[in-house]
């Protein structure tokens, strides 16, 4: 009978959609309430054709200052870190973070990495507190160059971050348009700036964040030469292990967006993805 068989268009149809009902269910047990999901270490170990997905959350200055996108009100950002532990969020470590990248150790349910950019003095005076309440670490990258300038870090304050669990990165020591520079100038801009902070840590770093985002091929020859081993861009979305060790995407955190419009982008790649794959024919 007719209503009985499928033809040739039908059966692929049905292929297509089971494999998105599939990675929707693995999807989703990662992000699911931890009584109703399997263990996100056996998502990872089973996730090889699609990767790893992290979301990394990138910060600025948390203050007062309306009008200026990178500028978030400590309110909200208590709020936002409020979210994330009632949500039973896991925010990684640098170390951490590149380990489960890399397939080297099983993943938490809800795991996140939390990331500052440039040096605010605001990120030490009011931020750390705040993930304090909640145990949470946090990933700095840090402009050497601001230091001690009004609004930003002192050395002291950058070592109270690193003894309180930060990972304190390399941002360019003076935070230039990497583009705009000659080869020499951006050599000097990355490899100085990580090594006045090495020498004021005694931690060696090898993780980078592009200032305003921007690089290009021979800002990305001269990591390789000086053996970074990841770079973060701006580029919206989740880090991924299947991404360029140095194109890796964050979440952008502005200002004057709301809480909903927040948690919608902390979730707006899971659901691209899902979407994505849904249409693989």
């Amino acid at each position: 009978m007719r209503y009985m068989t499928m033809n040739a268009m039908g059966i692929h149809k049905y292929l297509r959609m089971a494999r998105a009902f599939t990675l929707v269910w693995v999807l989703l047990a990662c992000f699911a309430p931890a009584a109703a999901q399997a263990s996100a270490s056996q998502v990872a170990v089973d996730g090889q054709q699609h990767g790893i997905v992290i979301p990394v959350l990138n910060y600025h200055s948390i203050g007062v200052e309306p009008g200026n996108t990178y500028v978030l009100h400590p309110d909200m950002f208590a709020r936002q870190m409020d979210y994330l532990a009632a949500h039973h969020y896991t925010p990684l470590t640098l170390h951490d973070f590149v380990r489960i990248i890399e397939k080297k150790q099983p993943s938490p349910e809800r795991p996140v990495l939390l990331t500052f950019d440039d040096g605010y003095a605001n990120n030490a005076e009011v931020a750390l507190p705040i993930l304090q309440r909640h145990r949470f670490p946090a990933t700095l990258f840090l402009s050497p160059g601001f230091i001690g300038q009004p609004g930003y870090l002192s050395w002291p304050q950058v070592q109270e971050l690193s003894a309180a669990g930060w990972d304190i990165a390399p941002h360019g020591l003076t935070h230039p348009h990497l583009t705009q520079l000659s080869v020499e100038q951006q050599r000097e801009e990355i490899t100085e700036s990580r090594r006045r902070i090495e020498q004021a840590l005694g931690k060696s770093v090898d993780v980078f964040a592009y200032p305003f985002g921007e690089y290009n091929e021979e800002t990305l020859k001269i990591l390789k030469e000086a053996a970074y081993r990841y770079a973060f861009t701006t580029k919206e979305g989740y880090a991924s292990s299947n991404q360029s060790p140095y194109e890796l995407s964050r979440i952008v955190v502005h200002g004057e967006d709301d809480f909903a419009t927040w948690v919608q982008k902390l979730t707006a790649s899971l659901v691209s993805l899902i979407n994505l794959i849904s249409f693989v024919g």
